[in-house]
């Protein structure tokens, strides 16, 4: 059984499994049947704080697939979940979901309700995009990416840009530009990177990456010659020469 409490004036919805109890279709339901109320007049739900000493599981299969359902149905319409414990395996779990939901998960001490439950509900202007770049030949995929880059920022928009580019051209540039507004990636996103960089490192012919920031510069460099394509770093006040070098062939 799980105890749900709804801050409507914050878009904050906490959650409290009951102790030595799995979760059950019922309580599944129930959470989707409040979600469901407060999306019909919201346009997204501002996140979740759960509250819980222990990992509850679910009671059946059939649970877990209905819990499953309704993370896929609802993840791009909460912002942000709070994991409120001192259990060592719910500590794990907030960086291994964040390969697969959108949300921005943090951990929060069993102590730290109240921060957790503020963090929720604070909007965050840093939310991390790619911002698709004009002004470059039909073959530069060029972005630049600005605030927490997540699974969702690769998923919407940096993959399917470059799939489109590389059907419509046999090679394909890009131009991948971490300004002053970057802040970091995700697990999940650095995982999308590495994935999508191996499945389609042949496609490019160049690559330019424009950042200060030392550790991103010091790895490209490092990586730069197992990429079959053209590697060069630039610095933020070069976007100009990484603009020029990226568009010519």
């Amino acid at each position: 059984m799980v105890e749900f409490e709804l801050d409507e004036a914050k878009g904050v919805v906490t959650l409290r499994p009951t102790t030595g109890q799995s979760l059950s279709d019922a309580d599944i339901t129930n959470l989707k049947g409040l979600i469901d109320g407060y999306l019909a007049d919201h346009d997204a739900l501002q996140g979740l704080v759960i509250v819980a000493d222990y990992f509850p599981g679910w009671d059946s299969f059939n649970t877990f697939l209905s819990h499953l359902n309704l993370v896929r149905d609802h993840e791009k319409e909460i912002d942000k979940i709070a994991v409120v414990s001192d259990n060592g395996l719910l500590h794990v779990m907030p960086s291994i979901a964040d390969h697969f939901v959108k949300a921005k998960i943090q951990n929060f001490a069993a102590s730290d309700i109240a921060r957790a439950q503020e963090w929720v509900a604070t909007k965050d202007p840093r939310a991390g995009r790619f911002v698709v770049l004009d002004g470059y030949p039909d073959d530069v995929v060029a972005l630049k990416a600005e605030g927490r880059i997540t699974s969702a920022d690769y998923e919407e928009t940096l993959i399917p840009m470059a799939e489109a580019a590389i059907k419509a051209h046999s090679k394909v540039k890009l131009l991948y530009w971490c300004g002053e507004d970057f802040v970091g990636f995700s697990a999940g996103a650095a995982w999308d990177d590495a994935r999508f960089g191996m499945a389609n490192m042949s496609k490019f012919s160049k690559l330019a990456f424009v950042s200060d920031v030392g550790w991103l510069r010091e790895s490209v460099k490092l990586f730069g010659p197992l990429i079959p394509g053209l590697v060069q770093v630039f610095g933020n006040d070069d976007i100009n020469k990484a603009t020029a070098w990226i568009s010519n062939d």
